[in-house]
């Protein structure tokens, strides 16, 4: 066509208008063709001799009546374009403006772009568009297939190989092998290759007619999202057949990890999986989505999606085809087999599912069966088939009255269960990661009550509505409201107080506790709390020792922290506390936006920005996050449910994390928390069901309480330095002030365990006691003997004194709250950064020496002691609390409070001309006078 008007070209004048011919038109030819001989005579007289105006309007008129006109086109520029051949060039067809052409979304545009327009007669039908031909990124995929093909493994690196048919003289070279693509094989560690190979053979069917599904139970941080991709992608290629076994993949994950999921796959295979994520998008833009998704001749492989999106709009995928391969991420969330959200995924009709939850064992078995029975229906009976013939006989032989037949039952189910989960159930703890990342120490620190906390606590448990509550049949909302209320009073009374002022439920023990506050927390005017200029921190035993480990991490090293808690209330403490020591902080909780949270983790794990501290809800985000920016997190306050506290506890214990790691959790001494603590242990202790390794010893699978223990949970002992290692009958601490006790003589079973037990406390695995300088000071009982699980707290490093805690900033940071420390220390055979001073913090080093930063030792005892003594009540009778206010004190020691507040305020100015050189890009806009001596 081009080569044609270019000849026509040649014969035409220098005109800027259109020309048009007449010529008997063709129907069936869409091209800018003439038709024989008459037109090219005419053609040539119209050159020769150019009719006039007249003439021409009336061929014209006539030709378009009869659909025989033709146009023949010039240049629209003939004289601005100078090169040679303008008119050729100017008729070529449109060039793509954009270097890389165009993708096959945007086809009909290349199409358009790419034809010129034709003038269409009255009558005539439309010409057809021809698509583009010079698309300038065919090359470009030529490239990249070829790369592809021609990519290989490094040396050292074995191909993974997941099926290798059977050599047969009948079909032979029918089928071939399924091989993972050395585009993942390279990153996959031995432990990863098992995962992929063994989830393969579940939901393959080769590993059993009745198993198509698999539970990767593997612990956080060992790669189960990598595994999960890998297998996805070589199904969305290979299948026994020659063909793709997937066609179409879901993958379901809690609403903050869907943009996390979409960024991993593009990560490891790029754009080779055609995927939608639907986050944070409209209603119609996510039925849209599954719309395009489920449509049978849609390029779409795999769709991520959030639990509650896909129970919304379940009923789309009911059609057959729409899924061939389901993988749940945090898949403890079908835990409940009556939630709306299982029954909508379990109605789903696609055999092949995979469960990802590095927690599978949460509260107890009837959890553990919703989640089997999920994977593959039926395999371990109905509900009350499990019950009766595995969960009833297990539990009973774990409790510490059970008889030798209970305990033999219990044992012999527990393994028959295990074996029959294992076929399908790959579960690897943490310890695999020891190749791969830095030690790690997990300390129990055990904080005692304040006396307005020991107080209110007194007051609550022994008043008629909780007596009332113990004693008679009450509703199961009443009786967690009073759990919830203790909870929280061993945070800080201050959440106590706002409960007091809301009114909400749990609050009938505390009608009359405002009086217990002292009056310097509120304002004289007005009454409303003001936190007495900072000493609102020392209310509560848990945050005085927060409050000085944060200064003396500040002060003393680069590390950042995470904090977690449960309730959002002692978030907002945690970002008062920030404020007034003006430490840069950031906050992640429920209201936190899905699209905002992973640009917080960015920040906080970007180095070369000022962030120190990340506070953290459990709820929002305990589950996914990276946050190896930070190496020191702190659980503020214990979970009924043991697998939310060790997801937030592995937040910072991950891939990519350079230095030792400190994990705290903080237990406020003989209240519920402890009883929390202790049932999250007898729960741990569950997690051998699913286990390959059991243990010989039927004592060691039973639980050291027993059930009536732990529903006494109203009950305070205040006289103890930790409820749990009183209850655990320790027999390394029962001399713990005369260094290692003596066996007794002729127990030659107990001097052979006591032998092994000190050649493994030897050992200082990781090296934080030679690192905090208590390595040969340590006594017998408080080294931990070998490396134990972390249910298994009689052989943890037990600790009644914090200079023995194989820690600096704890044992600097401890003060007479701190009543015991449970220690256990995990190897890593990556070489950890050590911590340097902070940079900020060592330039302000020398002028906070001269400005009196450290006051008097004896001055600043006497000014807390002062104070302390404000808030200690006087009196006591029953339920009735005494305490002295300023208004009934007498004069002389009227003067002394003045002069105390006076000493307070002088003493700490110093201070916040320092603090106003650090960041205060989250500061308070209200002057704190206020601060702890961290020295």
């Amino acid at each position: 066509m081009e080569d044609e008007e270019e000849a026509l070209s040649s014969s035409e004048p220098i005109d800027s208008s259109d020309e048009f011919t007449v010529g008997h038109h063709n129907d069936n030819d869409d091209d800018y063709n003439v038709d024989n001989d008459d037109d090219d005579d005419e053609a040539s007289s119209v050159a020769d001799s150019p009719p006039s105006d007249e003439e021409r309007k009336l061929k014209n008129v006539d030709a378009l009546v009869r659909g025989n006109l033709v146009v023949k086109r010039q240049s629209l520029l003939p004289r601005v374009l100078s090169v040679t051949e303008g008119a050729a060039v100017c008729r070529k067809p449109f060039k793509p403006p954009c270097s890389a052409g165009y993708n096959d979304g945007n086809e009909q545009l290349a199409r358009r772009l790419g034809a010129r327009k034709r003038f269409v007669p009255w009558g005539s039908s439309r010409p057809v568009l021809f698509t583009i031909t010079n698309r300038l990124d065919v090359p470009r995929i030529v490239e990249n297939d070829i790369l592809e093909e021609n990519l290989t493994l490094p040396p050292g690196i074995d191909p993974l190989v997941l099926w290798q048919p059977e050599e047969s003289e009948d079909n032979v070279g029918s089928s071939v092998p399924i091989l993972v693509d050395p585009l993942l094989v390279r990153f996959l560690r031995p432990h990863q290759r098992e995962g992929v190979q063994f989830m393969f053979e579940c939901v393959s069917g080769l590993c059993s007619a009745s198993i198509y599904g698999c539970i990767l139970a593997d612990d956080m941080g060992l790669g189960k999202t990598l595994q999960s991709i890998t297998l996805l992608y070589t199904l969305l290629r290979q299948g026994f057949d020659g063909k793709a076994m997937v066609k179409k993949a879901i993958i379901v994950t809690p609403t903050s990890l869907v943009s996390n999921w979409e960024a991993e796959i593009m990560k490891w295979v790029g754009e080779r999986i055609k995927l939608i994520a639907l986050c944070e998008s409209t209603r119609d833009d996510v039925v849209s989505g599954i719309d395009s998704f489920t449509s049978p001749h849609s390029p779409l492989q795999v769709l991520i999606v959030s639990y509650e999106t896909f129970r919304m709009h379940s009923s789309k995928f009911s059609q057959s085809g729409s899924c061939d391969l389901l993988i749940c991420d945090e898949a403890h969330r079908l835990k409940n087999d009556q939630t709306l959200t299982n029954r909508a995924l379990a109605s789903l009709a696609c055999k092949r599912r995979i469960l990802l939850s590095g927690t599978p064992m949460q509260n107890d078995l009837e959890e553990f069966f919703a989640m089997v029975n999920f994977t593959n229906p039926g395999i371990l009976g109905d509900a009350a088939y499990f019950r009766r013939y595995y969960e009833t006989p297990i539990i009973c032989g774990r409790e510490p009255t059970a008889t030798e037949e209970e305990k033999k039952l219990g044992s012999e189910r527990s393994a028959e269960l295990s074996a029959k989960v294992n076929q399908f159930i790959l579960r690897r703890t943490n310890a695999l990661l020891s190749n791969h990342l830095p030690p790690k120490i997990v300390e129990v620190v055990c904080c005692k009550l304040t006396p307005l906390q020991s107080e209110l606590y007194n007051h609550f448990i022994h008043s008629k509505n909780v007596k009332r509550a113990i004693t008679e049949e009450t509703k199961q909302s009443r009786i967690l409201a009073y759990i919830t209320a203790l909870k929280k009073l061993c945070n800080h009374p201050k959440l106590i107080y706002d409960t007091i002022k809301s009114g909400s439920p749990g609050t009938a023990g505390f009608e009359d506790c405002i009086r217990f506050f002292p009056p310097e927390m509120f304002s004289g005017r007005s009454g409303s709390w003001t936190g007495g200029d900072g000493a609102w921190v020392e209310l509560s035993g848990k945050m005085h020792v927060l409050a000085r480990l944060l200064g003396h991490l500040r002060q003393r090293t680069d590390d950042r922290i995470v904090l977690v808690s449960n309730y959002t209330q002692t978030l907002d403490l945690f970002a008062q506390l920030c404020r007034e020591r003006r430490y840069p902080y950031l906050r992640l909780d429920g209201t936190t936006s899905i699209s905002k949270r992973q640009k917080l983790v960015n920040c906080f794990n970007d180095l070369s920005k000022d962030e120190f501290v990340f506070l953290l809800s459990s709820k929002a985000g305990g589950c996914g996050l990276n946050l190896i920016g930070g190496n020191r997190l702190v659980l503020f306050d214990p979970d009924w449910n043991p697998a939310n506290d060790k997801q937030a506890a592995a937040r910072v214990w991950r891939d990519g994390q350079k230095k030792r790691v400190y994990i705290y959790r903080f237990l406020s001494t003989g209240t519920i928390e402890e009883k929390v603590f202790q049932r999250q242990m007898s729960k741990e202790g569950l997690q051998k069901v699913i286990q390959q390794e059991q243990t010989d010893s039927h004592s060691a699978q039973g639980n050291f309480l027993s059930a009536e223990d732990l529903r006494d949970l109203f009950t305070f002992h205040d006289k103890v330095r930790s409820e749990i290692h009183e209850n655990m009958d320790c027999t390394r601490c029962q001399n713990h002030n005369d260094g290692p006790e003596s066996t007794e003589e002729g127990d030659e079973e107990k001097a052979t365990i006591k032998n092994c037990q000190l050649q493994q406390e030897v050992s200082d695995i990781g090296g934080f006691a030679e690192l905090a300088g208590c390595l040969h000071k340590l006594k017998s009982s408080e080294k931990q003997v070998g490396s134990p699980m972390e249910e298994d707290l009689k052989s943890w490093g037990h600790h009644f004194y914090s200079m023995s805690v194989p820690d600096t900033i704890l044992q600097a940071s401890a003060g007479d709250e701190v009543t015991f420390v449970f220690t256990n220390q995990i190897d890593g055979k990556l070489v950890p950064v050590e911590p340097k001073v902070n940079p900020k913090m060592q330039r302000t080093e020398g002028n906070m020496n001269e400005i009196c930063y450290k006051p008097n030792p004896n001055q600043k005892s006497n000014l807390l002691s002062q104070h302390h003594r404000l808030l200690k009540p006087v009196s006591s009778t029953g339920n009735s609390i005494k305490f002295t206010s300023p208004a009934s004190l007498q004069p002389s020691e009227k003067s002394t409070v003045k002069s105390m507040r006076t000493s307070l305020k002088g003493a700490v100015k110093p201070k916040l001309s320092v603090g106003n050189q650090l960041p205060q890009k989250r500061s308070s806009p209200d002057t704190v006078q206020h601060d702890d001596d961290f020295e």
